[in-house]
C-alpha cells in the first residue's frame, strides 16, 4: 500500500490545489458508486502468492476498481481502491489472495486514475497517452476464471471476450 499512496502523491500535487487521498478499500464495489462518486476500472498485470502453499502465479488479468471524488468547497479529493483477487488452483481450501503490482505498472493506473480525475473532476480534455502496463515475466495457460473474485462478482474484462 506504501507503493501506492506515494506513487499517488507524487502524481496528484498540483490538482488546482487540492489535497488528495488515496486509501485501500476492499468494501468497495463496481456499480455501487454514492452520489458525487466516479468509478474507473482498470486491467492490470499482477502477481500472486498462495498463503497455504507457497506457489507464486502471475495474472494479466487483475482488475483494479477505483472509486473517486472531489469536494471543491473544501479543497480536497478522495480515492478508494480495491485490487480483485485471486486464489491458488493447487489448494483445496485456497484464500483469495491480495494482488502485488510493480511500482511500474502502480505508476500507469495512478496516470490514467489522474487523466480521469483531471477529465471528471476539473473539465479538462483528455491527454493523449500511449503508455502501457508492462508484463514481467511468462504468463502460460487460460484464465481461471473459477479462481479470479472479479470473474465471479462478473466484472472481469475475460467475462467480455
Amino acid at each position: 500500500m506504501e507503493q501506492w499512496v506515494r506513487v499517488f502523491r507524487d502524481r496528484a500535487t498540483g490538482l488546482d490545489g487540492d489535497e488528495w487521498t488515496l486509501e485501500l478499500n476492499n468494501s468497495i464495489e463496481p456499480g455501487r458508486t454514492p452520489q458525487g462518486w466516479n468509478q474507473y476500472i482498470r486491467n492490470s498485470f499482477a502477481q500472486f502468492h498462495c498463503s497455504l502453499c507457497r506457489r507464486s502465479w502471475p495474472s494479466k488479468q487483475v482488475q483494479v476498481l477505483f472509486h473517486f471524488s472531489r469536494d471543491s468547497s473544501l479543497q480536497r479529493g478522495t480515492v478508494r481502491v480495491r485490487g480483485f483477487k485471486q486464489k491458488c488452483r493447487k489448494c483445496l481450501a485456497a484464500r483469495m489472495e491480495e494482488p502485488s503490482f510493480t511500482v511500474d505498472n502502480i505508476d500507469v493506473m495512478v496516470e490514467k486514475l489522474m487523466e480521469k480525475i483531471r477529465i471528471r473532476c476539473y473539465g479538462e480534455e483528455p491527454p493523449e497517452s500511449n503508455r502501457n502496463l508492462r508484463f514481467v515475466g511468462r504468463v502460460e495457460g487460460p484464465h481461471e476464471r473459477l479462481h479470479c473474485e472479479a470473474c465471479l462478482r462478473g466484472i472481469c474484462s475475460q467475462n467480455q471476450a
